[in-house]
């Protein structure tokens, strides 16, 4: 027991109902939010706040299935629901919400109550009253006997199910309810009568060898029957309300998933079925059988059988449609599970009747069904009645705008939809909205949702996505199961697409709705949008018809961007396509001159874009004037230095920061190729400042730029640029490439210092290998000046520790010849003896500046058998200049021995020439006497030619003797 909430008699309580798959719900909207009681009895829920309320029951003329009555009582609410249905309530804010669950069906034959009309408790009963049985109650909405209670309503007298079905009437209880009972109804409350419930009609497959599975229903003759497919689902109606028994089909391969939804005058079979099945029934005396088949597998009897049922179109005041049909049913009214707007069903007593194809109009459309006739009313006066050979469409108090010429589909029909976007004409259209927001306007906000998302599938359709994305944004604060519905998503990105607005665009890409043809076509559009052509292009090439099949507004806003995205992706089958069908449009200019260009019909693309350059439209005018300066530069007519100055000027004439952006890098590169290095880079760096988030994509870009400058400059002022922005050197093997070259350039004039100083700023600002090879450079350069203290003071600021044993086999060598040069003679000799091979070419040298001949003609001996065949073939140029090195070092170090051994080894092994000959002279006897005199003369001779002829022979290291 919760304490009394106190409550004047001004206070106003708004209650709200609504119909939902697998419950109904009443709400109590309060201002504030109250305490109240909950008494269960029976198949009644009363609700006690301890005060007069005022209940505003306007809202709740038409009740949900699962509610028998709604009775405003001085102290609360009276809510009565039909048996077996299982109420729950809770509390969402300041309201108070009252779930009735559907029952859960019984499955056999079961014993129920009916619903009674339940006693007032405000009336007075006379004693004298006789008992009455209380007939079965219909749903009813009434205000209870008190002083808040207005004028009762007369009584509504029950009536057989109407074979009339309008849009007002969207579930099976009909509006206009009974009022409070009379006096003598209410006068006792008799116990309630003990009626037998209808036993179960028993679904059970039908065995069919060779064929695709099928089941009967076995409902007499005078039962109709429709089949329509809604997305993933095929609705079976049968106007019939007895209960069916699936216990048959629980492990039925196909039918296993078959669910059935009970109404007072019909029942509704629910059975997913992917695309492209079907279901087809037919007529058997033991009952209806429905098939699960494809189309293409019909066979060609059953396909024979089938016929299109035919329309008409009936003049005068208020014109109507007919729809012929043999043997018609009743037409029984539903919720569409797609969009929940009214779904009337006219179902067919013989099989074989069906509309082919959609129609649609204004107020209303008429559904492609696979049995009987379907209609989804968008309006609230459309109404449907069923005659002896006709189900005949008309609209209350008005007439209908029927041009079935207009309503015809286009071939696009074989492609699968998502949304709503009627191909009608504007005028249509504009009725249809009218009539949308009426409907808006009048339903309480709860149910606005699919009036909503109708009333943008409209406005889109009409080209208005601003207004469209407005409207739509208005479905959160009012639902709060729009926030997860995906077809307000959808068309929410799809009218943000239109209008411009990308980010909000991108929830296309993650809605979570069944893949189709039409949500391909709408996710590659905002491909295109972003840019990427080449991926939106297959999507859109495929999808093409849907296109066409749009309405006039909706598909000149998109004829431009698709016909741009075919072109950029070089894909002019599709293109040639497009612009056929869409004739001569001035909105299509840019792409007809771009597949003009990709055909290499130049003049007529330059011509196109020339004139696209005096339009008005700026963006088609930027991209005009853009794309002529770049194929002028393809075919000659321009130079890079003129294409970028040309792009310049047209930098904004359109802004857009995508655009600008790529455009400011393409002018970038053409004065980098026209040799403009520095003002490349000026532009990147200005580009780069405009544009922060792109920083890390104009990197690569700037530091090309940054080394193609310091390699254009001259000596003077690549420093100086360097030493502007230092920051900009890439640490990779390029920038050490550019600084090398750059010292080289410097040391060329004579600015060993200033290169030498250049390469150490460079060192000390990166790590690694760049280091330490950027240190070793600085070193050689002080070391070949002369000053050994600077070179090994480089050496050991770059020195590193994980370095290539290449790099740091060369910091070795250079690091001895340093230690050589400051006196440590013997360090210098065992730090190159200790690195093999790769120090003998260094020892050799250092041995010969300490004119060490002896060590020095060893060392030469060592590399002479590792450099010499052993074979007894004639030596090459280079052989021969190492064993003529060797024969000097040997005459320095006065080793006859060895001079005449090297003779005799290697004289015959020399082609005759300059080696040859000095060689002979090299390893020679010594004079010993006269008789050698003219072997001295010989020599002399050969001595005094020997300058010219040994020039190229010299020894790369200095020789002092």
């Amino acid at each position: 027991m919760l304490p009394a909430w106190p409550s004047s008699a001004q206070d106003r309580v708004v209650v709200r109902v609504g119909d939902h798959r697998g419950f109904g719900r009443v709400v109590l909207v309060w201002q504030a939010p109250p305490d109240y009681r909950l008494d269960e009895a029976g198949d009644q829920v009363r609700l006690r706040f301890g005060g007069e309320i005022i209940f505003d029951l306007s809202a709740a003329d038409r009740l949900p299935r699962n509610v028998l009555e709604l009775v405003a009582e001085p102290d609360g609410m009276r809510i009565g629901y039909r048996a077996g249905a299982r109420p729950r309530v809770s509390r969402r804010g300041p309201s108070i919400v009252v779930d009735l669950l559907d029952p859960v069906p019984a499955a056999g034959p079961a014993i129920a109550p009916p619903a009674v009309a339940q006693p007032s408790p405000a009336a007075e009963v006379p004693a004298a009253a006789p008992p009455a049985t209380a007939a079965p109650s219909r749903p009813r909405v009434s205000q209870a006997a008190s002083s808040q209670a207005g004028r009762p309503e007369p009584p509504t007298p029950a009536s057989p199910p109407s074979p009339t079905g309008t849009a007002a009437a969207a579930a099976p209880p009909q509006q206009g309810a009974t009022a409070e009972a009379p006096p003598a109804e209410r006068a006792v409350a008799a116990p309630p009568a003990i009626l037998p419930r209808a036993a179960a009609l028993v679904v059970r497959p039908v065995a069919q060898p060779g064929r695709d599975r099928a089941i009967l229903l076995p409902y007499p003759a005078t039962t109709g029957a429709a089949i329509l497919r809604r997305g993933s689902q095929v609705l079976v109606l049968f106007d019939s309300p007895e209960p069916l028994d699936l216990t048959a089909l629980r492990n039925d391969p196909v039918f296993a998933g078959l669910e059935a939804d009970g109404f007072p005058d019909a029942t509704l079979l629910r059975l997913p079925l992917a695309p492209p099945g079907i279901l087809r029934a037919r007529r058997e005396a033991a009952g209806w059988v429905v098939q699960a088949t494809r189309p293409a597998e019909l066979e060609g009897a059953a396909a024979a059988a089938d016929r299109a049922m035919a329309l008409e179109a009936e003049g005068g005041a208020a014109s109507r449609l007919i729809i012929r049909a043999a043997q018609p049913g009743r037409v029984v009214p539903l919720t569409d599970p797609q969009g929940g707007l009214p779904l009337l069903f006219g179902t067919v007593r013989e099989a074989g009747q069906h509309v082919p194809v959609a129609r649609r109009l204004p107020e209303l459309d008429l559904l492609p069904t696979l049995l009987g006739v379907a209609l989804l009313a968008r309006a609230d006066q459309v109404t449907m009645r069923a005659g002896s050979d006709r189900f005949l469409v008309s609209a209350e108090g008005g007439r209908l705008a029927l041009d079935l010429a207009a309503a015809r589909p286009a071939p696009s029909e074989a492609m699968t939809r998502s949304f709503d976007l009627l191909r009608q004409a504007p005028a249509q259209l504009l009725e249809r909205l009218r009539a949308q927001q009426a409907s808006i306007a009048s339903a309480p906000p709860l149910t606005r949702l699919p009036l909503r998302r109708a009333a943008g599938e409209t406005l889109l359709a009409l080209g208005l996505p601003q207004e469209a994305q407005s409207l739509l944004g208005l479905a959160p604060g009012e639902d709060p199961q729009a926030a997860t519905d995906p077809h307000l998503a959808a068309l929410t990105a799809m009218a943000a697409l239109l209008s411009g607005r990308l980010p909000q665009a991108m929830a296309l890409r993650s809605v979570t709705l069944p893949d189709t043809d039409e949500l391909t076509f709408w996710r590659s559009a905002l491909a295109a949008a972003l840019g990427d052509a080449r991926a939106a292009a297959p999507g859109l090439a495929a999808t093409m018809p849907l296109l066409f099949d749009y309405p006039e507004g909706l598909r000149n806003r998109l004829l431009p961007m698709v016909a741009l995205a075919l072109a950029e992706a070089e894909n002019p089958a599709a293109l040639h396509r497009l612009l056929e069908r869409a004739g001569p449009s001035p909105d299509l200019a840019l792409p007809r001159a771009i597949i003009a260009e990709s055909e290499g019909r130049v003049d007529a693309a330059l011509a196109e874009y020339d004139q696209l350059a005096e339009g008005r439209d700026r963006r088609s005018r930027a991209r005009g004037l853009r794309r002529a300066i770049e194929l002028r530069l393809a075919t000659g007519r321009l130079d890079a230095g003129q294409a970028a100055r040309a792009l310049g000027a047209t930098l904004f004439a359109w802004r857009d920061d995508a655009e600008e952006a790529g455009l400011r890098i393409r002018i970038a590169a053409l004065r980098q190729a026209a040799g403009d290095a520095r003002g490349a880079l000026a532009l990147l760096r200005e580009t780069e400042a405009l544009f922060p988030d792109r920083a890390a994509a104009l990197r690569p870009a700037i530091a090309g730029a940054f080394l193609a400058a310091l390699g254009e400059e001259a000596p003077l002022a690549a420093v100086a640029l360097f030493d502007a922005y230092p920051q900009l050197l890439p640490a990779d093997e390029q920038g050490e490439a550019a600084l090398l070259l750059l010292a080289e350039r410097l040391t060329a004039l004579d600015l060993a210092d200033r290169a030498a100083a250049l390469l150490g700023q460079a060192a000390a600002r990166t790590n690694g290998t760049a280091r330490a090879t950027l240190g070793l450079r600085q070193a050689r350069l002080h070391f070949a000046n002369g000053d050994t203290v600077a070179s090994q003071a480089a050496l050991d600021a770059s020195a590193v520790a994980a370095i290539p044993d290449a790099l740091q086999r060369e910091r070795s060598i250079l690091a001895a010849q340093v230690q050589a040069r400051l006196g440590k003679r013997e360090d210098a000799i065992a730090a190159l003896k200790n690195l093999g091979g790769a120090g003998a070419e260094a020892l050799k040298q250092l041995l010969v500046e300490l004119q060490d001949w002896p060590a020095a003609a060893s060392a030469f001996a060592g590399q002479l058998r590792e450099s010499l065949p052993a074979a007894p073939t004639l030596l090459n140029e280079s052989q021969g200049r190492l064993l003529l090195r060797q024969a000097t070092m040997l005459v320095l170090a006065g080793d006859e021995a060895g001079l005449m051994a090297l003779r005799g080894d290697y004289l015959t092994r020399l082609p005759s020439g300059p080696l040859a000959e000095a060689f002979t002279l090299l390893t020679a006897d010594q004079l010993r006497g006269l008789a050698d005199l003219p072997r001295l003369q010989r020599e002399l001779d050969l001595f005094r030619s020997m300058p010219s002829r040994l020039e190229a022979l010299r020894a790369g290291g200095s020789v002092t003797r």
